[in-house]
């Protein structure tokens, strides 16, 4: 993932952030109690490990959240 969309996925979140849940099935296999902080720590690794593609965990679960978010409307 590039700087440029994880900005646009950061400035997405920030606009929605009325709408999020208190808790969230993110997918599958994980489950947040606390979904503000689980985002907040989501942007916090995805920008420490922007260029390392071994890493873009953190910047996945953020995409599957928000994908979330817009199938929930």
């Amino acid at each position: 993932y590039s700087e440029e969309k994880l900005n646009e996925m950061i400035v997405w979140l920030n606009n929605h952030a009325n709408e999020l849940p208190k808790e969230m099935q993110i997918n599958k296999f994980a489950f947040t109690p606390n979904l503000k902080l689980t985002v907040e720590s989501c942007i916090m690794q995805a920008k420490q490990c922007l260029g390392n593609y071994k890493m873009a965990g953190a910047f996945r679960l953020l995409q599957q959240i928000g994908e979330n978010l817009e199938n929930n409307k």
